[in-house]
């Protein structure tokens, strides 16, 4: 047990050396990568907008026009916020996993011909995916501005924040690997991520869903990220302890695993056709 946990503190070790050394690469190259994924649209950044708004859209359409969902003392108003908050971390986390998940692979020949570390390749992936939900929180605040609904509960919004960045960056580190000789792991994920979408609630309460079902929602982190999200962005309180602890604990846990299964691997990866 103290071999596993020494291995598992000299993997987190030497990548969070790595991204301490290299985060001006790692700025320089994401803001490159977004750059190049808008460039051949012809609506080009404003998709960053776009997108958004027209799923928020869709799932609005879906939850207020056919299946007629109110929650007691919410007016639309509130309900859309409320939909939008879970949508925006859901934006950015299925982006993240999606565009992540085939990072090492498409991007093989660029590790072997240039010095730059393979443990960034993931990190780059998760950054350009959090461009959008940047943008999307910046205008949920407007729009909770005009609601009311904003107070000082925001100052942890940079934590969650973090908390998901920490943990996105653990998955996609062992996603990324795992694609390189088994790419068909990225059509799964991309089944598992439209799942989740109506699994995790977005446009519900956790307390809607049925006893028999609630351990769906337990065991989904979208629960307990989103939940984050609302308690600094809308119910203007400290996260409930039984959020927050989980919360924490899995991210830290899945970067941890994450950086050691990729430190393991990683060799064997640059090797790999």
């Amino acid at each position: 047990m103290s071999s596993f946990f020494s291995i598992v503190t000299g993997s987190v070790s030497e990548v969070i050396l790595t991204i301490i050394q290299y985060w001006k690469i790692i700025l320089v190259t994401t803001k490159v990568e977004f750059d190049k994924r808008y460039s051949g649209s012809v609506l080009g950044i404003f998709w960053v907008f776009l997108y958004p708004a027209l799923l928020l859209s869709v799932y609005l359409f879906v939850y207020l026009v056919i299946f007629q969902i109110r929650f007691p003392g919410y007016s639309e108003f509130d309900y859309v916020l409320y939909v939008f908050c879970g949508l925006i971390p859901y934006i950015g986390f299925s982006e993240a996993i999606s565009g992540g998940s085939l990072c090492i692979k498409q991007n093989i020949h660029l590790i072997k011909n240039v010095m730059l570390p393979i443990e960034l390749v993931p990190i780059r992936a998760v950054m350009v995916s959090m461009v959008t939900q940047v943008v999307s929180l910046g205008i949920l605040l407007v729009l909770t501005t005009f609601g009311g609904s904003l107070s000082w509960h925001l100052i942890w919004l940079p934590l969650v924040f973090l908390l998901q960045i920490i943990f996105l960056v653990g998955l996609v580190w062992i996603l990324a690997a795992v694609a390189v000789p088994l790419p068909d792991v990225s059509y799964f994920v991309n089944l598992l991520l439209l799942l989740l979408m109506f699994l995790s609630p977005i446009g519900f309460k956790m307390d809607m869903v049925p006893n028999t079902l609630k351990f769906i929602v337990y065991i989904n982190p979208l629960s307990y990220m989103l939940e984050m999200y609302r308690s600094s962005l809308l119910y203007g309180q400290f996260p409930e302890v039984s959020i927050l602890i989980p919360y924490v604990v899995m991210c830290v846990t899945v970067f941890c695993l994450g950086a050691t299964f990729f430190e393991r691997f990683k060799n064997v990866l640059v090797d790999y056709e």
